[in-house]
């Protein structure tokens, strides 16, 4: 198991940050800028001094960011959970950051004791609110979620049972936050641009005409083939490419399971899937090896490194969860396709460009008081859970939908 990373807040950093943040939103995120919609502000003051659990969508790697920015405007500090392996990341030293900031660790999918203690610790002490990404994965999906795991409401009513235990009858909320990721002027160019760099890449052929939904769909087609020859796949002839993609995300699947000897859930949700593999590497990769002899700790290391490589392969089922034939097609905004085209960008370049200057609209749906769904938690706990969580869910994905149709759209060609 991943060792525990908490959190040290240090006053003095986080008061630098807020001071260089204009120069850090120009700079380190491309020229961003952060709007918070009208009234959004004035629902989430209606929360100052009460215990919350904040939950945004989770679409772009800087959502955490956009969060602290929030945080500034509203005139509070929150803390946050991040992912285990984040913490490793530029060896180290982007988990001192976090760690100085108010994040701790989790590790995705497992039952992380000591996470699990600190959030109910923060919840119930009340001092910060709490900033979750209910998704627990980067979707890359500005307009849609992913399927929302339960865990925020049942690490919510721990919390809350802590507060009974002490004779406290202090209520405790559940805030959505929407996340909506804007271009400001026309990207066309940085569209074209990176369109020609994955079809060099890829080789593959120009197609005739200058519009780019038909370069675009020539470049995922051959992704696609070349990841089916990859995992052995040999598609149907009359297989869409949607059904191509979900054969394929099944097929990397299986194969890790069958390695790891391990049997897949029973859920057709393939991330309960992948949350379970990622659960399964970790506890290897990251095994204690006290009371192993020299050669059992190589052999053990070298299993890991193998093993390892399937983190990779997990990234890659991830990148392509929601992608379908028709995303963009539908609605064809600039912001859609660059959706799909940093998917394929991640999964051919290993990273993605930021293609201009953005805007980040943040909204604040109604918060969600646990103390009224308490006496059902207590009967039907699975029932209760699910509808917090479903009722997260709508007004995640009615803020977005009220965002983007707000907003001036700019068509792709």
């Amino acid at each position: 198991m991943l060792d525990f990373r908490p959190p040290k807040e240090s006053a003095f950093l986080i008061n630098f940050i807020k001071l260089c943040a204009p120069l850090y939103k120009k700079y380190g995120m491309h020229d961003t800028q952060i709007k918070i919609r009208e009234g959004a502000l004035d629902r989430f003051s209606k929360l100052k001094g009460k215990r919350a659990l904040i939950c945004p969508n989770h679409s772009n790697r800087h959502d955490p960011q956009a969060m602290f920015f929030f945080g500034q405007a509203a005139k509070e500090n929150f803390n946050y959970v991040a992912a285990r392996e984040v913490f490793d990341w530029d060896r180290g030293f982007n988990g001192w950051w976090l760690q100085h900031i108010g994040a701790y660790s989790v590790v995705r999918g497992a039952p992380d004791r000591e996470s699990f203690k600190m959030t109910k610790k923060i919840l119930s002490e009340g001092k910060r609110k709490l900033v979750l990404f209910p998704e627990g994965e980067i979707s890359r999906q500005n307009d849609t979620l992913l399927p929302l795991e339960t865990g925020a409401a049942q690490l919510s009513f721990w919390a809350l049972d802590e507060l009974d235990k002490q004779g406290l009858s202090e209520h405790l909320f559940i805030v959505p936050i929407a996340l909506k990721y804007t271009y400001a002027a026309d990207i066309k160019s940085a569209l074209i641009d990176t369109l020609a760099k994955l079809e060099a890449k890829l080789s593959v052929p120009r197609p005739s005409g200058s519009k780019l939904y038909p370069r675009l769909m020539a470049v995922a087609e051959k992704l696609i083939s070349v990841l089916e020859a990859e995992y052995d796949q040999k598609p149907a002839k009359d297989a869409t490419l949607n059904d191509r993609i979900t054969t394929l995300r099944m097929a990397i699947l299986s194969r890790m399971s069958n390695y790891l000897n391990i049997d897949l859930p029973k859920s057709d949700r393939t991330l309960d899937a992948v949350r379970m593999l990622r659960n399964k590497i970790d506890d290897f990769v990251y095994e204690a090896e006290d009371g192993l002899s020299e050669y059992e700790k190589e052999r053990h290391g070298e299993k890991a490194a193998a093993i390892k490589g399937f983190y990779k392969d997990l990234d890659r089922v991830v990148n392509f969860v929601s992608i379908y034939d028709g995303y963009i097609k539908e609605h064809m905004t600039q912001e859609r396709f660059a959706d799909v085209l940093e998917r394929i960008e991640h999964e051919v370049f290993g990273q993605i460009s930021v293609k201009g200057p953005r805007c980040i609209v943040i909204d604040v749906g109604n918060p969600i008081d646990l103390r009224s769904y308490q006496n059902e938690y207590k009967t039907h706990k699975k029932v209760a859970l699910q509808k917090i969580t479903d009722e997260l869910a709508t007004q995640m994905v009615g803020m977005l939908e009220t965002l983007e149709h707000e907003r001036m759209k700019k068509f792709v060609e």
